[in-house]
């Protein structure tokens, strides 16, 4: 179990009931204990303030924050050598706040005190600098917590705009491709294999799945995702052009190592569901797209429960929405600042990779 580390130095211990309830061990010794052999005041709040706070960390998301706001003890005998037994549990929760009460007993099952307190929940920890992620994995923003990632699911034509200037209809079903989890790439210098022709940009609005689903209805779709993030689609465009032509599929288009860039994944209460953001791509300074997410003919909600139609969306599976109208070919030493309202942002500068 995840616990409070600012209690280790008391020696409290941390375990789980049958019932789920968190329950917090201290052996009292002499210098918990005052000059009346008694355990001080201010170890027992420690006790009931671990004993609730373990609460109400295994009640929220691994990759959030907490912190005690208000705490309000009630003593009701002192405490002597033995062992004190602290039971908490979360008694309330709204999107940012906790509420929790619990007890202390001793050794011989006595009531020695009792607490409620309320938690100040974050999607993530506060201050913390972002770390890149390891191969294959994105990172939450603020924590750096690591997840991996699955399949990477791509939406095509699903801005209108977008869809005319490419010559391509619209109206009908979204259209679907794969991308492997190798395509992945963070900020920074990005090697691509530009002797294979042209590559283009295309930013994009990404939803990571954080609960899994099949057949999800459009209206619980929101409730799979875990956050957004930032994601650029790089597409070495002659390729698929040819591959348009001949009727064959476009994964040595979409596919190639460093097509997937994306960001940091923001927790999606800080986000909303999806819509209403503006979503922006400059190349050395020039806009080149510029839209907002409410201009998607299908919002994130509808794309994950017509995915989840044919393929079991999992946690760390990812979701490309489709990009706005401007894409364009980027060239080595372009250097690309993409950006979405309340998501962030993401800087790629373009290398050629000798070796493609």
């Amino acid at each position: 179990m995840q616990v409070p580390s600012f209690t280790s130095h008391l020696g409290i211990r941390f375990e789980r009931d049958e019932s789920g309830e968190s329950v917090a061990f201290l052996d009292l010794a002499p210098h918990h204990l005052n000059q009346r052999g008694v355990a001080h005041g201010g170890v027992v709040t420690a006790l009931l303030d671990s004993a609730l706070g373990a609460a109400v960390i295994s009640a929220i998301p691994p990759e959030w924050w907490c912190a005690t706001t208000t705490l309000a003890t009630q003593f009701v005998a002192g405490a002597r050598p033995g062992r004190l037994t602290a039971r908490g549990r979360v008694v309330g929760r709204g999107a940012r706040v906790a509420f929790a009460a619990g007890e202390i007993l001793d050794s011989a099952d006595r009531l020695i005190a009792t607490a409620h307190g309320t938690w100040h929940l974050w999607p993530h920890r506060p201050g913390r600098p972002e770390q890149p992620g390891p191969a294959g994995a994105v990172v939450m923003r603020g924590t750096g917590i690591p997840l991996r990632v699955g399949k990477i699911v791509a939406v095509g034509r699903n801005y209108a705009e977008h869809a005319a200037e490419m010559g391509e209809p619209t109206g009908a079903a979204p259209l679907l491709f794969l991308k492997p989890a190798s395509a992945l790439a963070g900020g920074g210098a990005l090697a691509l294999p530009t002797s294979l022709g042209e590559i283009s940009h295309e930013v994009e609005l990404v939803a990571v799945i954080g609960k899994e689903g099949r057949a999800i209805d459009p209206a619980a779709g929101d409730d799979h995702v875990l956050g957004y993030a930032v994601g650029l689609d790089l597409t070495l465009r002659d390729l698929q052009r040819v591959a348009k032509a001949r009727g064959e599929p476009w994964a040595l288009a979409k596919g190639f190592d460093g097509s997937a860039p994306i960001s940091p994944v923001a927790p999606r209460d800080e986000v909303g569901d999806g819509s209403g953001l503006r979503i922006s791509l400059e190349v050395n300074g020039e806009r080149r797209q510029q839209a907002n997410t409410s201009e998607m003919l299908l919002g994130v909600g509808a794309l994950i429960a017509h995915v989840s139609r044919f393929m079991t969306l999992e946690r760390g599976d990812l979701l490309f929405t489709g990009t706005p109208a401007g894409v364009g070919p980027l060239r080595p030493g372009d250097r690309i600042t993409a950006e979405i309202e309340r998501v962030g942002r993401l800087d790629v500068v373009v290398e050629a990779d000798p070796g493609g």
